[in-house]
């Protein structure tokens, strides 16, 4: 046994054995699975370190080419199985091609990762070379996609009280720092050859890798509470008024579907105790009216309705005119008795969902293309909204998955945050569970609560430590009045705000160019020694890192 676990990590003893040594691709797409389990519908966050830790290994001793292949092969398990959602919703093509893209980044990951395994201190250079990644692929094409960051399956585990100091990033990083922590304790245990003759090496990687872990945990467990105060509770009304049919067709039913909030609300207020407190304002979803209410009566007529009979404000979603009849607004409109008053418009828009970029080339390819009439336009930064005298952080379906969002208003000053989202043609996948445990892991981060309304699933409320306080089931038409905390002051991630991140590229950019000119070095010197490249005979190989 011991023989085989030399091998698997370092070869044997005398010189590595490379073809006795498991193939990087094999444990590259092992990690893809184990890490895509820690999302939901597997949801089993503590396979997040071991997926890290498989790619850790599969890239150790590679050359940079290798070591970018198995980036790519684990990029293209992991995104190809959480991302399934949309070839049921969408398209397959849409699905593969939004793999490919994002497995791409990962090949580039891959290769600094196996760069940077030759430094001092590895496993936190690397954590930082995937914290880099991430925020470049959640940035770039078209706005990125932040889907999958592992930041995100930090709830409901002991790393999760790190959110509220190194937020989704942070937490992100610590995953990636206890996956290669626990590879290195493996190659330093498999080099000794047995696990019960630890060594001086072993037992130091393993302790300060224990004792890090803790000490990190802890100030994350201490760090949470700092700076964040409770200051109430918040009552709102959760309205999920459904879709007819298969739930999925919004647009067609688009009239219904403004209906169906009314009356939800109606029948929360016919169940509510006449002594219970007041609302302080109603929450209907992101499409609660497809058509801008400003300017259409019968939209303007439920929705003046809903406001009279509850005698508190609604926030609701809706799709606003823009000057040019050739776009359009996502927006969150406050409405009270006066009519529309302060607004969010959302910043980070869907490509190919909510505009299409290039679309005389997308046309050619998808005649699905045709079905999006409007292209929606991004808003300015975010401002809290005023609801009833409280202050609102809003956020529009994906918006929740992008750092600056919640955080930047947060800043401003908020008592919590609503997230109005649709999501009604992805119902029956696991794109409903994974953006509410983005938003579980969002909440946690910035200190708030987090009320949810969607217009078939899910819904709910969410406390600011992230867990759940509520979650109505999807698929239905129904309504929940929530009682939640409010709070004041900044988590220490809100206030670092996107510093963290900065710094992470910067000292990972250090670090790949030490590692290189590191190897440059390595191989000049080792070529100058005598009996180093080819022998007398001819038979010695290339001493070059990029050649394995």
């Amino acid at each position: 046994m011991e023989c085989i676990l030399s091998s698997i990590v370092l070869g044997r003893r005398g010189g590595p054995v490379r073809h006795a040594r498991p193939s990087a691709l094999s444990f590259a797409a092992v990690g893809g699975v184990l890490t895509a389990l820690a999302f939901p519908p597997w949801s089993m966050p503590w396979l997040a370190p071991i997926g890290v830790a498989a790619l850790v290994v599969a890239v150790t001793g590679r050359s940079v080419v290798v070591g970018g292949a198995a980036g790519g092969v684990f990029g293209l398990v992991f995104f190809g199985t959480t991302l399934w959602w949309l070839s049921e919703s969408i398209a397959v093509a849409a699905w593969g091609a939004l793999t490919l893209v994002q497995a791409a980044w990962l090949v580039l990951a891959g290769s600094a990762m196996t760069l940077v395994r030759n430094l001092p201190g590895w496993p936190a250079w690397m954590a930082l070379v995937w914290t880099t990644v991430e925020t470049m692929r959640s940035s770039v094409p078209w706005g990125g996609m932040p889907w999958g960051r592992l930041g995100y399956t930090a709830v409901d585990v002991p790393w999760g009280a790190f959110l509220a100091i190194g937020g989704v990033a942070g937490a992100g990083a610590l995953v990636v720092l206890m996956g290669a922590s626990a590879a290195g304790v493996a190659s330093a245990v498999a080099e000794r050859r047995t696990a019960l003759r630890l060594t001086r090496p072993v037992i130091a990687t393993g302790s300060v890798a224990v004792v890090g872990m803790w000490l990190l945990l802890g100030a994350g467990s201490v760090g949470g509470r700092l700076g964040v105060e409770e200051t109430g509770v918040a009552r709102v009304a959760v309205v999920q008024g459904g879709v007819p049919g298969d739930g999925t067709q919004v647009s067609a039913n688009h009239r219904r579907v403004t209906l169906n909030q009314l009356t939800q609300t109606r029948e929360l207020l016919t169940a509510r105790s006449s002594s219970a407190p007041a609302l302080d304002f109603v929450l209907w979803p992101e499409n609660a009216t497809a058509v801008d209410p400003t300017r259409d009566s019968q939209a303007r007529a439920v929705i003046s309705s809903a406001v009279a009979e509850v005698g508190a404000p609604v926030l609701l979603g809706a799709i606003v005119d823009s000057s040019s009849p050739s776009l359009a607004l996502n927006q969150s409109i406050v409405w009270t008795a006066s009519g529309p008053e302060d607004r969010y418009t959302k910043q980070h828009l869907v490509p190919f969902g909510e505009y299409v970029p290039l679309r005389p080339l997308a046309e050619l390819v998808s005649s699905r293309v045709a079905d999006i009439e409007r292209d929606m336009i991004s808003g300015g930064a975010a401002q809290p909204l005023t609801v009833a005298g409280l202050r609102v952080a809003a956020a529009l379906c994906f918006d929740v998955a992008y750092d600056d969002v919640v955080r930047s208003q947060v800043k401003q000053g908020v008592d919590l945050v609503t997230v109005q989202t649709s999501n009604a043609m992805f119902l029956g996948t696991a794109q409903l569970e994974q953006q509410w445990v983005i938003t579980r892991a969002r909440a946690a981060e910035v200190g708030r609560s987090v009320v949810v309304s969607s217009i078939n699933g899910l819904s709910g409320a969410i406390g600011p430590d992230g867990r759940v306080i509520e979650q109505l089931p999807s698929r239905e038409s129904t309504s929940s009045l929530v009682e939640v905390p409010m709070a004041t002051g900044m988590s220490i991630a809100v206030r670092f705000g996107p510093w963290p991140g900065r710094v992470a590229g910067l000292l990972a950019v250090v670090a790949v160019a030490a590692a290189v000119r590191r190897q440059r070095w390595d191989s000049s010197g080792a070529s100058r020694s005598p009996g180093s490249g080819d022998d007398a005979s001819g038979a010695g190989p290339p001493n070059c890192a990029v050649c394995r």
